[in-house]
């Protein structure tokens, strides 16, 4: 495959690997007008329920900065997909809600994702699926650990 070359640069697969996602997700999610990032935070919205979730609590499922995630939430707000909501104890909390364009949306991208992930691990037995997940959880973690 790369000939010698590039022997263990398992950096340039992954960043390959996400570049290459990256680009399937925007030529499919363009059509919506939306991001990869938003449908991922649309998702977690939706599994969140009623109540939607705490915008401290996307920055921590998704290991985004405040800042990011305060622009991505701002700009679904714009789009009408969801609403930031104060904590009735303190209004500097900020709560996130999907609006029922936002819950249509998810629903419609929903089958994309699965779609997209079904991509990633085709071919792949049960076991090199398992083994798979297990090595980038690994290898998060050892990342994240030099972060934190």
């Amino acid at each position: 495959m790369d000939n010698g070359r590039n022997k263990n640069h398992y950096g340039i697969l992954i960043q390959r690997l996400a570049k290459n996602i990256k680009y399937l997700a925007d030529e499919n999610l363009s059509k919506h007008n939306i991001t990869l990032e938003q449908v991922k935070i649309m998702q977690f919205l939706n599994n969140s329920g009623e109540s939607g979730a705490y915008q401290k609590d996307i920055e921590q499922n998704f290991a985004i900065k405040r800042s990011s995630v305060t622009n991505i939430l701002q700009n679904m707000e714009k789009r009408g997909l969801v609403t930031r909501v104060g904590d009735a104890s303190d209004a500097r909390i900020k709560r996130a809600l999907l609006t029922q364009e936002g819950r249509d949306l998810s629903k419609t991208l929903k089958d994309f994702i699965y779609n997209l992930e079904t991509i990633i691990l085709k071919d792949m037995t049960e076991e090199e699926m398992d083994l798979f997940k297990k090595l980038l959880e690994k290898s998060m973690s050892n990342v994240e650990k030099l972060i934190h």
